[in-house]
């Protein structure tokens, strides 16, 4: 067959069918490699993402404590007031538990300072039995001048001093005068009706020791208005406040071992005997209520002299303490919160200012000094740090923390010395 009998057309068919299946090779190619660089690319972008985290949070690796270490943890940043609340609360029931769980004699001679026993009692009472006799000698003969029958009822020299109270211009003459001298008057003729201060009612023991006390109170504040040193008269109160408790207490104690003798032997109980104890049970407590006031509003105006800011707040807790244990007094718990912050902000005070003594002695070469203010130190930040709720803890946590480098450091220089013979 000649060529020129070929169709021209057959060329180009042929050339075509080639092109088409290099363009479909070519497109079966790509759409192979396609998803094989879309997961490459996939992978990429999660390692980089991954990355981007690792950056941004970098996980900590867990250390196991040694029993050595302290097991402090972090602190949550927020805290509601009520889980504040709660925790101060538990705080409080804590220490309250270490706490005498009653009022007895070994509690009064170990917690009271100026009327702690019966012979501290009688000597408050004589201070006034004799202030009373006094008055009263003055008494018979202004009567023997005038020749008139003065009032010799108690009770008219009780409404003398609640005249002083009312009246509008008092100075400290005026209220010891118009006040203590006609109250002890007024016991001084009580007990000799009762012959003897012991048996006295005690209802009328009860309206003295009140305004002995109001008396004491507002020759403080009058002190603190005229900056004046108030000391003097909070000492009296503090000391009216104990023989009020101690009185009582000993009171109930008589009335116990009276009704033992009188049933003992009958088999009867003792519990009608004692029905009226319960009032003075609850005079104890309201006592010892305003004297834990008292010691806390001292420890709260005291600031130069720290031992007595310290025995202040350390008084009002051991005293608000037995005032809960006895009838769990939502009063005295609220104010063993702010007892609580005082004692605490004191021993902070305390553990930084240690911590400062360390550190001076480090720089003088003094190490037996630096020991001891660093172990000081230490146990200060502990007992703040247990007596803080979580948001107060966490500033007194970092500064430990700091402290607990310095310190290792401070034995790393002290080991690295004595290797070097130094």
């Amino acid at each position: 067959m000649s060529s020129s009998k070929i169709s021209p057309i057959i060329p180009l068919v042929i050339g075509v069918v080639f092109i088409g299946a290099a363009l479909t090779g070519i497109i079966v190619s790509l759409t192979r490699g396609a998803p094989d660089e879309d997961s490459g690319s996939e992978q990429k972008v999660a390692v980089r993402a991954q990355a981007r985290k690792v950056v941004q949070a970098p996980a900590v690796p867990v250390k196991k404590k040694t029993p050595t270490e302290d097991p402090i943890e972090d602190i949550p940043p927020e805290v509601s007031e009520e889980d504040l609340r709660r925790q101060t609360i538990n705080i409080l029931l804590m220490r309250i538990g270490k706490t005498p769980p009653r009022l007895d004699a070994e509690w009064l001679v170990n917690t009271h300072q100026f009327v702690r026993d019966t012979n501290s009692l009688s000597r408050f009472f004589g201070e006034y039995m004799q202030l009373g006799k006094k008055r009263s000698i003055m008494l018979e003969r202004a009567q023997l001048r005038s020749k008139k029958i003065l009032p010799q009822d108690p009770r008219y020299f009780i409404s003398q001093a609640n005249a002083t109270f009312v009246a509008k211009e008092n100075t400290e003459t005026t209220l010891l005068k118009g006040i203590k001298e006609n109250l002890a008057l007024a016991l001084y003729k009580k007990q000799e009706e009762a012959e003897g201060i012991e048996n006295v009612e005690e209802q009328f023991m009860g309206i003295f020791f009140k305004k002995i006390l109001v008396m004491f109170q507002m020759l403080e504040e009058m002190a603190l208005k005229e900056k004046q040193d108030p000391q003097p008269w909070m000492k009296e109160r503090v000391r009216t406040l104990e023989a009020a408790v101690t009185d009582r207490y000993f009171r109930i104690e008589r009335r116990k071992n009276l009704a033992r003798n009188k049933k003992e032997g009958t088999g009867n109980s003792i519990a009608p005997e004692l029905f009226r104890t319960d009032r003075l049970e609850k005079e104890i407590n309201v006592n010892l209520l305003e004297l834990g006031q008292v010691y806390y509003e001292g420890a709260a105006r005291e600031y130069i002299d720290r031992e007595k800011h310290q025995y202040y707040a350390d008084q009002a807790f051991k005293v608000l303490a037995m005032v809960y244990q006895r009838s769990h007094s939502g009063e005295a718990l609220n104010l063993m919160r702010e007892v609580n912050d005082i004692q605490r902000d004191y021993l902070h005070r305390l553990a930084k200012t240690s911590w400062k003594r360390a550190q001076l002695a480090v720089a003088a070469g003094d190490v037996a000094k630096a020991d001891e203010s660093y172990y000081t130190a230490t146990q200060r930040y502990l007992q703040c740090m247990s007596q803080a709720v979580e948001t107060r803890r966490e500033l007194m946590i970092r500064e430990f923390r700091v402290l607990k480098q310095e310190i290792a450091e401070w034995k790393a220089k002290k080991k690295s010395a004595r290797a070097a013979g130094g």
